[in-house]
Formats: structure tokens, C-alpha cells, sequence
């Protein structure tokens, strides 16, 4: 999209040795065929500003305002200055793109919610009962907070909170328990699997973070090494649906 606007500009600015002399009365002209040229690259322009810049942009706009205010004579083509002008607006638009894009570069996009925040609504839906889910919803929040912040240390302790926090939901005690027996003989294989992830694998992780005296070398945790979102997903999937969200 830059080279062609570039390219369009070169082709404005070729036209401007086509101008011939008019007269007293008219001054420099345009020949018709090269006026009508200019008219095309003109609104081909636009149409590649609006759709990079948006509608209503300031470049399309004073593009316009360069080719109107420029028109008229006896014979109704554009001005040199106009023609000048508009190939200078169009250059200008080509470094304001260039802007924008190495802006867009270098602005990291934003990071997904850990927990996506449906599941936090879900649980702030349950309302009273049994269990009151007020901090798992606050865990969840906070989760997001530290994963978005790069606080990788503390999303693996808060994610071994909630293992800790939500067994009794599902019956049993402790998490260990929910890994390994949770639905029976007919527990599904992959919720079982998830499960086990989280007890095994996340667990041993943040133990290992959270009781590691201080060494004279040390490895902080990556986003990669406690990226347990989907496992996480499942389990808060299964509390809400075991409590009744939404089920009316």
C-alpha cells in the first residue's frame, strides 16, 4: 500500500511538465487526456487513504479540498499548484501510514485473560448457596492482574491457591483426590488428565517456587512454564456447572 501511494505521487508529480501554456487568460493548463489521469489517480488515492486511515481522515480531505480549490479555468482542469499540492499530501499520508504501522510494532497486542472473564461472571452469577465463591472470583481477577503484568511467580502461587481452595465444591478434601477419583470409573479421560495436570505438574512448580531457599544462582519462571489457562478453564468449567450457573 506505501509503494503504490509512492508510486501515485511519482505519477502526480510526472504530469506537472505536461502543463502548456493557455494563454494570458488562462495561464497553464492541463491537456485533457493528463487531466483526466489526475482525476483517476486522485480518487483511487482516496479510496486507499480511507480504507488505511478511515473516512474522513485529514489527509483525503485536504486532498480534496487541493483538487477542488485548484479546478475551474476555461477548461475546467486542475491547477499546476494543485496538482503539486496533491502529490505532496500524498507523500505526507505515506509517512503518517509509516508512522502508524511501526507504532502498531512496537505496542505489544494485549494479552488474553488467563481465565476469560465469562467464567468470573459465572461465578459472581451463582449468588448464594452453599458455597460462597467471592474468593475464587477474586483469585480469578487476580490471576488475570499478574498474568497481564508478567507476575509469573505469583500467578503460579495463585493458581496453587485455587487448587487448595476448591476441592470441598467437588466433594472431596483435597485436590489429590479430585485429580485422581472425581466422577468415578465414568470420569471423563480428558477432564481427568486436566486434572491430573494441575496436581501434578502446576503443583509441582509452584512448590518449587514458593520453598526454594535463595541459591547464588537463580531461574525465574517463564509465562510458558505456568501457561495452565486450559487446564484451569476445565476445572472452573466444572464448578460452575456442578453449582448450578445458569441452569435455572
Amino acid at each position: 500500500m506505501i509503494d503504490e501511494l509512492a508510486g501515485i505521487a511519482d505519477e502526480m508529480e510526472s504530469l506537472l511538465p505536461r502543463f502548456v501554456d493557455g494563454g494570458n487568460i488562462s495561464g497553464l493548463i492541463l491537456p485533457t487526456n493528463y487531466s483526466a489521469t489526475f482525476k483517476a489517480l486522485a480518487i483511487e488515492t482516496k479510496s486507499i487513504l480511507d480504507q488505511e486511515l478511515g473516512h474522513a481522515n485529514d489527509y483525503s480531505l485536504n486532498l480534496l479540498h487541493a483538487i477542488n480549490s485548484g479546478a475551474g479555468g476555461l477548461f475546467g482542469g486542475p491547477s499546476y499548484a494543485s496538482v503539486e499540492e496533491a502529490s505532496k499530501i500524498i507523500r505526507a499520508a505515506v509517512r503518517a501510514i509509516e508512522r502508524k504501522r511501526r507504532t502498531q510494532a512496537a505496542s505489544p497486542s494485549l494479552p488474553k485473560s488467563y481465565v476469560d472473564p465469562t467464567r468470573i461472571l459465572a461465578l459472581q452469577a451463582i449468588g448464594k448457596g452453599r458455597w460462597d465463591f467471592a474468593r475464587l472470583g477474586e483469585l480469578c481477577r487476580e490471576i488475570n492482574v499478574a498474568a497481564s503484568n508478567r507476575c509469573h511467580l505469583s500467578t503460579a502461587m495463585l493458581l496453587r491457591t485455587i487448587i487448595n481452595h476448591v476441592p470441598p465444591v467437588l466433594g472431596f478434601s483435597t485436590f489429590a483426590e479430585v485429580a485422581n477419583s472425581y466422577g468415578g470409573a465414568k470420569a471423563q479421560k480428558s477432564f481427568k488428565a486436566s486434572m491430573q495436570r494441575l496436581e501434578g505438574s502446576l503443583r509441582n512448580i509452584a512448590d518449587m517456587h514458593l520453598h526454594s531457599p535463595i541459591r547464588p544462582r537463580e531461574d525465574v519462571p517463564t509465562a510458558v512454564q505456568v501457561d495452565f489457562a486450559a487446564d484451569l478453564d476445565v476445572l472452573l468449567g466444572e464448578i460452575i456447572r456442578v453449582s448450578g450457573a445458569g441452569n435455572g
